[in-house]
């Protein structure tokens, strides 16, 4: 099957995303372990203990969650589906707007230091 080429850089570029997304994935289970160890250790009643291992397991969720979805987005933009080449475009221009404007505040920052 011929795809145009917009199409292509479009698939390349929503899977280096959903690679970084599955090191995110490998991320999730780090924080699972954490919040494992920490539920089940000497202090565990302790609020303190309690909140990281809260946050530990909701990162974790939410890591895999968002790895999931970029794989999936990814698969479908190679089956050349409209909706997923949308979802795309979109995600891919958002990304590059908030680096951009990140950078910009970083460097505005720098001046103003």
């Amino acid at each position: 099957m011929n795809r145009p080429t917009g199409v292509t850089a479009t698939a390349v570029l929503t899977f280096s995303a959903a690679s970084a997304a599955m090191i995110f994935a490998l991320g999730s289970c780090a924080s699972f372990v954490t919040g494992v160890l920490v539920a089940t250790g000497d202090e565990r009643g302790a609020p303190l203990s309690v909140a990281i291992a809260g946050m530990a397991l909701a990162g974790a969720f939410l890591l895999l969650i968002l790895a999931l979805a970029a794989g999936w987005l990814a698969l479908n933009v190679v089956e050349v589906r409209n909706w997923a080449r949308t979802i795309s475009f979109t995600e891919i221009a958002a990304s590059t707007r908030e680096r951009l404007r990140s950078a910009f505040s970083a460097t505005g920052a720098v001046r103003r230091a």
